[in-house]
């Protein structure tokens, strides 16, 4: 029983130190600053973002949310170690306000930067001046009577093609922020779903181990008891 309860520390404690290394180095998720937007225009902007993550790989790209919340990426792209990125937006209406976000991923784990917005710029409409002589012989300049005429207009909500970000491991930005996920299917998706699946294998492979050797003891207890039970028969 003794040997049986080392195997089983010995087993948890190199589980545990395999677990923290790999979780110490999976874990380190990129760093985003939050995205700002400038040059805007009465129908472009250009957006920008930063990211961080040192000695590794990370793949970033833009979210750009419409009047119903759906997301559209943009702008996918790898960058390593730290960088700056950004992606011109155009055909934009004038006076609307657009939201977007950065996101950026590595290691199966998917930040996002928090969420900005700007709003495109109103052209100034210019007032027409006209003067008017006096009897005197000086003009004086006075404001036009506007006339305005009823337009019927119809507004038209512009819509980007959606990119979908798939990268080379096979993940997409359909990926949660949250690092704990059970996923779809038979398989984890997460860093801490995997680590929590290994573990209860581990464990029941253990737990079977423990079961197998004790059912082997006892059938060796017993065959020893029946060898002396026979031995006692004969003399």
């Amino acid at each position: 029983m003794n040997i049986i309860i080392f195997q089983a520390f010995r087993a948890t404690v190199v589980l545990g130190i395999a677990i923290f290394a790999f979780a110490s180095d999976a874990l380190a998720a990129p760093v985003l600053t939050p995205a700002t937007a400038t040059r805007v225009t009465e129908n472009s902007a250009t957006i920008i973002g930063h990211v961080s993550n040192p000695q590794k790989n990370s793949t970033v790209w833009f979210e750009l949310f419409n009047k119903s919340g759906a997301v559209t990426a943009v702008a996918v792209q790898g960058i390593w170690n730290d960088g700056t990125f950004e992606w011109n937006l155009r055909d934009l209406n004038q006076g609307e306000t657009y939201s977007f976000r950065s996101a950026a991923m590595e290691g199966g784990v998917t930040v996002y930067s928090p969420t900005s917005s700007f709003t495109t710029v109103v052209p100034k409409v210019a007032v027409p001046v006209t003067t008017t002589t006096s009897p005197s012989g000086v003009s004086t300049p006075t404001s036009a009577t506007k006339t305005t005429k009823a337009v019927e207009t119809t507004t038209v909500e512009k819509k980007a093609t959606a990119t979908p970000v798939v990268t080379s491991e096979g993940f997409t930005n359909n990926n949660s922020a949250a690092i704990i996920g059970a996923g779809s299917g038979l398989f984890p998706t997460t860093l801490i779903g995997w680590i929590i699946l290994i573990i209860a294998i581990l464990a029941v492979v253990l737990l079977g181990q423990m079961v197998n050797e004790s059912i082997e003891k006892r059938k060796k207890i017993a065959e020893e008891k029946k060898k002396e039970e026979a031995g006692e028969d004969i003399e």
